[in-house]
């Protein structure tokens, strides 16, 4: 018998190849991030901004939620369906997401100009009309690699189209700069020649995949199960995702475009690619493109709810594990570090970046809590989670009109968080075996507290990059001995953490 292609050797080897692409696509993310910074007048970067911002919206929105269909229902094809029904179903899938793009990019270029109005980017047409093709070329590179290739596994082909696509941005964007000033139109059409090759890549690593276990034969027993069931999963998380649209960052772009103005929404678009990059490399991030799919197969054999809960508590804990020192770090020097990124552009950011981290602890668990509800038949949990959330709605129009500034959008994202995963959380332990391990994330908030004031005695003035290492350097140690000390993981998860890492490496 062969070996199942989600075993713990499949997750090594998937988990191998995902960190040594995500850290090469990270430097090439972060060399185009800052560069671009610098490289476009304040203006220009708050137009790129929004036309970011629209075009991760419009992607959610045209989604229909396909990408959970494949997420949850892809792994239990690949185990039991025959190769001829396996291509079938990511085919189905595939066309359906690239009609969909191309009926939304159709319908936004001819509304565009209305669009642009309210924004104050009339003058932009011509560049967001462009921009369409970014949504459409990018849109199906990303579903692709996101939404099929990485439910089977194939982290390594995904990783080798997203770092070619990054590569091939910073190589046209180099190439753009020595000939003369860069301008926003320039920008653009890089990103649509660069995104082009990503996609290409993406599809030739998926034909190839396919093609390669076209023999695989069917379960005996197995029926697949039937699209009406899989559209009502689907169903429930589109609607979810949507309502929450209505209060995302993605929103608040526009809302601070419009009641604060292009400078601030350059600030707060910097803030949320920083904040971007951060939650892209959490381990719960990490869970819906490498441990989800594990997850699922494990779930849907001998598992349960009682291995799905074990699993989900040891991931939250180690994204809070991640992230809370680079909390601790952001309370102490945020805004130094802001000013240096943006080659001092951005003076007056405060504690900005450390707010949206904030939020970030929350929105960690929340891919968790989505996780536990779809796979365990719960979607539904969701979709009223997100419909509590529009509460946040006036609450964000008061804080704006209050002079709060940035910090009202910033409180606003916290609070709509908070709601979502109390609602969850709250119907699933009612409902199901699921029990968060509260007392870990007690411990892990405990440690960071901890951490944060014993460096905080410390007079170092976080001014430079060397004094910013230096403070980064205390945050981490003092977190690292404050939970040493609290041990917030329990003996099993360690013992579990070091027999999959092949060391002892945890010990707290």
């Amino acid at each position: 018998m062969s070996a199942s292609p989600y075993s713990r050797r499949a997750l090594k080897r998937s988990a191998a190849h995902f960190l040594i692409g995500k850290a090469i696509s990270a430097l090439f993310t972060l060399i185009i991030l800052f560069w671009l910074v610098r490289l476009l007048t304040v203006e220009e970067y708050g137009a790129y901004v929004t036309l970011i911002a629209g075009m991760e919206f419009a992607l959610v929105v045209a989604s229909l939620g396909l990408p959970w269909i494949a997420a949850r229902y892809l792994p239990e094809f690949r185990l039991h369906a025959s190769g001829e029904m396996l291509a079938h179903f990511v085919w189905k899938i595939a066309a359906w997401i690239g009609l969909v793009l191309v009926a939304a990019s159709l319908l936004l270029y001819v509304v565009m100009p209305w669009l642009l109005i309210p924004l104050k980017l009339a003058q932009q047409v011509d560049i967001a009309r462009l921009y369409l093709l970014v949504l459409l070329v990018d849109g199906l590179g990303r579903h692709i690699r996101e939404s099929i290739l990485e439910p089977l596994l194939q982290q390594g082909q995904a990783q080798i189209s997203l770092v070619m696509r990054n590569a091939a941005l910073l190589l046209f964007l180099i190439i753009t700069a020595v000939q003369g000033a860069v301008h926003l139109d320039q920008v653009v059409l890089a990103e649509i020649t660069a995104s082009a090759l990503g996609t290409m890549l993406a599809l030739y690593s998926l034909i190839k995949h396919l093609r390669r276990h076209g023999g695989l034969l069917k379960r005996d027993g197995w029926q697949p199960p039937s699209w009406p069931v899989m559209w009502l999963m689907a169903r429930h998380m589109y609607f979810s995702h949507l309502v929450t649209l209505t209060y995302s960052p993605q929103i608040f772009v526009f809302l601070i475009q419009r009641y604060l103005g292009l400078e601030v929404t350059a600030l707060f678009g910097f803030l949320l690619r920083l904040y971007g990059q951060v939650c892209r490399y959490l381990p719960a991030t990490m869970l819906f493109s490498l441990v989800r799919p594990k997850l699922v197969a494990s779930y849907v054999g001998e598992g349960g709810m009682v291995e799905l809960t074990r699993n989900a508590n040891l991931v939250g804990k180690l994204s809070l594990f991640v992230l809370m020192p680079i909390l601790v770090f952001a309370w102490l020097a945020g805004g130094e570090l802001l000013t240096l990124l943006s080659g001092g552009k951005f003076t007056q950011s405060g504690h900005y970046l450390a707010g949206l981290l904030m939020a970030l602890i929350l929105y960690s668990q929340r891919q968790i809590l989505e996780t536990v509800a779809v796979t365990s038949g719960k979607s539904h949990l969701c979709l009223r989670g997100a419909a509590f959330g529009v509460l946040v709605l006036p609450l964000t129009y008061t804080l704006l009109k209050s002079g709060l500034g940035l910090w009202g959008p910033i409180i606003a994202i916290v609070v709509s968080e908070l709601i979502f995963n109390g609602t969850v959380i709250i119907a699933l332990v009612r409902t199901t075996a699921y029990r968060p391990d509260v007392i870990g994330i007690y411990k892990l908030a405990a440690a960071a507290l901890t951490g944060f004031l014993l460096a905080q005695q410390i007079a170092i003035s976080p001014q430079g990059w060397l004094a910013l290492a230096i403070m980064a350097a205390l945050a981490c140690c003092f977190f690292m001995f404050a939970s040493y000390l609290l041990k917030p993981f329990r003996m099993e998860e360690r013992a579990s953490l070091n027999h999959l890492l092949g060391r002892k490496i945890f010990v707290w």
